[in-house]
């Protein structure tokens, strides 16, 4: 993906788990995220995320 691409909150994929975007760099292609599972926070490159238009909250996890 692109920053460009990229709203705050939204929903992406990054190394097969759910994380929600939470800041953008478009001058570097960057992105802040926090995972699902423990909250943490890391800057990653845009092009390590996958766009999952499907995702939503709760959706990663099963009755």
């Amino acid at each position: 993906m692109q920053a460009r691409d990229l709203k705050r909150g939204m929903w992406v994929e990054y190394h097969h788990s759910v994380a929600e975007v939470v800041d953008i760099d478009p001058d570097n292609n960057t992105a802040i995220i926090e995972s699902t599972t423990d909250h943490r926070r890391i800057n990653v490159n845009c092009n390590d995320l996958a766009d999952q238009p499907q995702l939503h909250t709760g959706c990663d996890h099963y009755y």
